[in-house]
């Protein structure tokens, strides 16, 4: 099956596309710049394309791993952000049911097809998960450590977003000292959605280690960014917020 014109991805991108046909271009347009992808977006909805997965495709009919193994080609496949995203509806639904050692050998991979701050977020998701998963942890970390030294910008981000992604979603946290590693590393990274996720994760190691995070943006508050500072201290109570803006004043 050669590049995205198998049959599986062919029915897939013809359906988003009739589902798109009477969608406004201009707000596709905005969309897709909003996004910053350079993949084709058929500008379609959350809630559109949910029902188009739930409709279901001709292939969906087998085993949760073989139907896995097809939204994985689709995922690599596919030129249009929505029919990447089915791939993680796909994953929402079921990653229960795959294996631990499956989503390992699978899911880092698709970092290669990010382009865009969305597709990172959603890979996240289920990064964290092999991180927090007994079984996978020391390969997906010794993964983020090398992301973290990456030229690509979308592995350096990813490196930090899947450090915690949400930490209320976890039930347990890497450690202190392994998160404040890789994000000192990217501390002074050029790339703005790396600063964006510098931030993330700074907010969301606060979040877990409020005391020993408070001190390290202390430490580092002049080597830290404007864009993330402001998301760092999201989270934080008023008399935090005025303790750190006043230091980075002065």
């Amino acid at each position: 099956m050669n590049l995205y014109k198998s049959k599986y991805t062919k029915e897939v991108e013809n359906t988003l596309t009739q589902q798109s046909i009477n969608i406004d271009k201009q707000k596709t347009e905005k969309l897709k710049k909003y996004i910053g992808t350079q993949y084709h977006v058929h500008g379609l909805t959350s809630a559109i394309q949910l029902d188009v997965y739930k409709s279901g495709f001709s292939f969906t009919k087998n085993s949760i791993e073989e139907d896995f193994e097809l939204f994985n080609m689709i995922y690599h496949q596919s030129p249009s952000f929505e029919g990447k995203n089915l791939a993680f509806i796909f994953l929402d639904k079921h990653h229960k049911q795959i294996p631990v050692t499956t989503q390992l050998q699978i899911l880092p991979l698709w970092v290669e097809k990010v382009d865009n701050w969305a597709h990172s977020d959603s890979l996240s998701k289920y990064l964290t998960r092999l991180l927090e998963h007994k079984t996978s942890h020391k390969e997906l970390l010794i993964i983020l450590k090398i992301w973290s030294s990456s030229s690509n910008l979308w592995e350096r981000r990813q490196s930090l977003i899947s450090l915690y992604y949400y930490a209320r979603t976890k039930k347990e946290f890497i450690k202190y000292e392994i998160s404040e590693k890789l994000i000192s590393n990217l501390l002074l990274d050029k790339e703005y959605y790396v600063q964006k996720a510098v931030g993330w994760a700074l907010r969301e190691s606060f979040n877990a280690y409020p005391k020993q995070t408070f001190a390290f943006i202390e430490d580092n508050i002049k080597s830290i960014s404007a864009i993330a500072f402001t998301t760092c201290i999201e989270k934080m109570n008023d008399v935090q917020k005025l303790t750190l803006k006043t230091k980075r004043k002065k």
